[in-house]
């Protein structure tokens, strides 16, 4: 419970990151990359984010599969 009610409220500060690494790199074939980039921020800002990891990848995921989906990332 303690993971899903952190996610809950970090999830506006991720939409933020990915938005912000997807503006300066909207090249596609960077997915591993951007992920890479967003996890290293992650981890340097809080501690317990290597152990959650898994869960954040997952939701970051998602996340970037809905901004495909709508168009909000434009895949080439």
């Amino acid at each position: 419970m303690k993971v899903l009610l952190l996610v809950a409220q970090i999830v506006p500060a991720l939409i933020g990151l990915i938005k912000s690494i997807e503006e300066a790199l909207p090249e596609a074939g960077f997915g591993k990359d951007k992920l890479e980039a967003v996890r290293k921020i992650i981890e340097s800002t809080y501690e317990g984010a290597a152990e959650i990891w898994p869960t954040l990848e997952k939701v970051i995921s998602a996340i970037v599969s809905m901004f495909n989906a709508v168009g909000i990332f434009k895949k080439s």
